[in-house]
């Protein structure tokens, strides 16, 4: 029996019970969409918000060990500001400034918000942040919000925004975006915190941006205790560098390899049953134990493989909407594209395995007298 030939039986086997298979198809693709479009947000956030740091305007950051991006891994700020004078001694180095970063809860459930306190005069002069509406931190429970945040929560200057347990005030909107959206004061933070004089970051522009790494290499030798990184460097570790993130995805793939499999089993099983005389013709004509089993994991894989593509599809259509409707990004990694292909397709050929092993192994005649 040619190849051709079993290729035009899976077609009319699979379009015996339309329904069921555009069920099937379903399935898998919502199981699939939801991997893609998941691992998509997450990569999207962690990139944009790498490259929002990277964007501040310097070319190195000094933080503590073990924290993630600019946010210290605990609630506290913990970066002395003594450390200010033995960073400006380095050669090359232009300017500094120290910066706190803290996740705030909004109180609506696991959803957090990423503030910044800044030293405002010296932080806008060093970064290149412009006020276009309102006017620069003074001090209190004043923040600002950039134009990217202010269009997309209709915020204005005037409005109060919650954060501590208390109100504060809009006092001004800024752009470009540069490293989190809600910038308060450094020391409102610190009071805040319980943190006087400390903070999770310094930034540091260099005279000569061609010795960063020059420069990093020295702040390193004498900061051994603080990790030191180049701002460029920032989006693939945001993307890249969290192993919880990494683990996260991981573990989110594989519940989606395993779920399309029991479907795929329990949907090419009811297929196998009702096929049991159509297979029980087939051998009686000659067709090999091989040749039956190639033909159910072929359903499978037909039915997989247009589950995936329907998935990529959608994903790619969300992607735009979400693009272009939110202030959200989804990033569609190809390496990330190709996890979810395989999965999909290997989870359905294992899936179809039993099925096709329960169908080549059937007796010929009683499949033939089967009802």
């Amino acid at each position: 029996m040619s190849d051709r030939w079993r290729d035009n039986l899976v077609l009319s086997l699979l379009l015996h019970h339309p329904r069921r298979t555009m069920a099937s198809i379903l399935g898998i693709a919502a199981v699939m969409l939801l991997v893609v479009m998941i691992g998509g947000l997450v990569r999207g956030i962690l990139k944009e918000r790498g490259r929002r740091d990277a964007s501040v305007g310097v070319e190195i950051l000094v933080r503590e060990r073990g924290a993630v991006g600019l946010t210290p891994s605990s609630a506290v700020l913990t970066l002395p500001e003594a450390l200010a004078r033995t960073i400006a001694e380095v050669p090359g180095v232009r300017g500094l400034t120290l910066v706190g970063q803290y996740l705030q809860p909004t109180g609506r459930g696991l959803d957090l918000r990423l503030v910044e306190g800044v030293k405002y005069p010296e932080y806008a002069r060093l970064t290149g942040l412009r006020v276009v509406q309102g006017r620069g931190l003074k001090g209190g429970d004043e923040a600002l919000i950039d134009i990217v945040r202010a269009r997309s929560q209709r915020a204005k200057v005037g409005d109060p925004i919650e954060l501590f347990g208390r109100p504060f005030r809009i006092v001004g909107i800024y752009e470009p975006p540069l490293g989190p959206r809600i910038k308060i004061p450094l020391e409102t933070m610190q009071q805040a915190l319980a943190a006087p004089g400390r903070g999770s970051a310094f930034l540091i522009k260099c005279a000569r941006a061609e010795d960063q790494e020059a420069i990093a290499a020295e702040l390193q030798r004498r900061l051994p205790d603080r990790q030191v990184l180049l701002t460029r460097d920032l989006p693939r570790l945001y993307a890249d560098g969290n192993p919880l993130i990494a683990g996260f995805l991981t573990a989110m793939l594989l519940v989606a390899a395993i779920v399309s499999a029991l479907l795929v089993t329990l949907t090419m099983y009811t297929t196998v049953r009702e096929q049991t005389r159509q297979i029980g013709i087939l051998k009686s004509l000659g067709a090999s134990k091989a040749f039956i089993a190639a033909l159910i994991e072929k359903q499978a894989l037909v039915i997989s493989g247009l589950g995936i593509l329907l998935a990529l599809g959608l994903s790619f259509a969300l992607k735009l909407l979400l693009d272009g409707l939110t202030p959200l990004r989804v990033e569609m990694e190809l390496r990330w594209i190709l996890a979810m292909i395989a999965a999909g397709l290997v989870s359905s050929a294992v899936g179809a395995l039993y099925p096709a092993l329960r169908a080549a192994l059937q007796d010929p005649v009683q499949a033939l007298i089967y009802e």
